[in-house]
């Protein structure tokens, strides 16, 4: 029974695989823009993003960017947190002053801080200084991952809860210097800021 579902299956995925690349570019982009932000569509959604990414060389550089950010976002509210990362990495590449993807990346990373937070605190507690101290290890590299992502995003939209997360995160990493020169880097990350990718077709 397996076998014979599979052998439906198959041929199926290879069907849609086939037709997918027998699109246009242009109308499979466009199928893509239509339905992105569909809760309801989401698999889908990836399934096209994904076929999109594999044709990037006939994208646009703003389509590409586009297709690598949302790819990231729905990779991330589907669960797929590692997947997300490189996506909304390579959308800050290809589309640097397109601040969205600067601040999911960096709240992924400081939700990453906050699971090694606790770990900590329970370290703190046990008085176990090693465990303790290869955490706090752990941490310190997350955070400076996290705080260049935050930062870029304040300087373009200013929001008074990322501003707290980054002044907290310096606390933590005892950098009181970096705090004080805050508002120069925010000034100018501020000089190149892009809060829409346009479509282009």
């Amino acid at each position: 029974m397996i076998k014979h579902l599979l052998a439906l299956l198959f041929p199926l995925t290879v069907a849609q695989t086939c037709f997918s690349q027998s699109k246009s570019i242009k109308d499979l982009y466009w199928d893509y823009a239509q339905i992105r932000m569909t809760d309801s569509e989401r698999q889908k959604v990836i399934q096209i993003a994904e076929e999109l990414i594999k044709r990037s060389p006939e994208l646009t550089k703003t389509q590409l960017g586009n297709t690598s950010y949302h790819l990231g976002r729905l990779y991330e509210e589907t669960g797929e947190i590692e997947k997300a990362i490189p996506k909304y990495q390579e959308a800050i590449k290809i589309t640097p002053a397109y601040y969205v993807p600067y601040r999911a990346l960096g709240f992924i990373f400081v939700k990453k801080c906050n699971a090694i937070g606790a770990k900590m605190n329970e370290a703190g507690k046990a008085k176990d200084l090693k465990a303790h101290g290869e955490l706090y290890a752990q941490y310190k590299v997350i955070a400076l991952k996290a705080l260049p992502y935050l930062e870029k995003s304040q300087a373009c939209d200013p929001d008074d809860e990322t501003r707290t997360v980054i002044t907290n995160l310096y606390r933590s990493l005892k950098d009181n210097a970096a705090i004080a020169s805050l508002d120069e880097r925010l000034k100018k990350n501020a000089a190149d800021c892009v809060s829409i990718l346009d479509d282009e077709y």
